[in-house]
């Protein structure tokens, strides 16, 4: 076996190295494309997942304007509350309004009584 040989091995398998990455590459383009956020034909959207212990999980989900509460585990789905989407939104937004904390500068000036 001469170094002409070695040099031969190594360059079949860089070769097949780089084909199986190109074609790793091609299949999880195109064979396992999909969006995590759905497209628009679909009517199911994950609001947000939260984990409260392993395999177990409260998520927020939106189907047809109603928002529904449900507990998921490994051997069940559980509907824990359902909302009316707008009604919901219209009390974030209240929430939101309502909360609202003057920052630091703004709690400086008023007790300093600078405007």
């Amino acid at each position: 076996m001469n170094t002409w040989d070695i040099v031969q091995i190594f360059l079949i398998l860089a070769i097949m190295t780089g084909a199986m990455y190109a074609l790793l590459f091609l299949v999880k383009k195109y064979l396992y494309s999909f969006e995590k956020k759905g497209t628009s034909e679909t009517q199911i959207n994950v609001i947000s997942t939260q984990t409260i212990l392993p395999k177990r999980f409260v998520s927020v989900i939106e189907f047809n304007n109603s928002v529904y509460l449900l507990g998921v585990s490994d051997q069940s789905v559980n509907l824990i509350d359902k909302y009316e989407a707008d009604s919901l939104k219209n009390n974030i937004d209240e929430e939101k309004e309502s909360d609202e904390k003057p920052n630091f500068l703004k709690m400086l000036k008023n007790n300093m009584g600078i405007k």
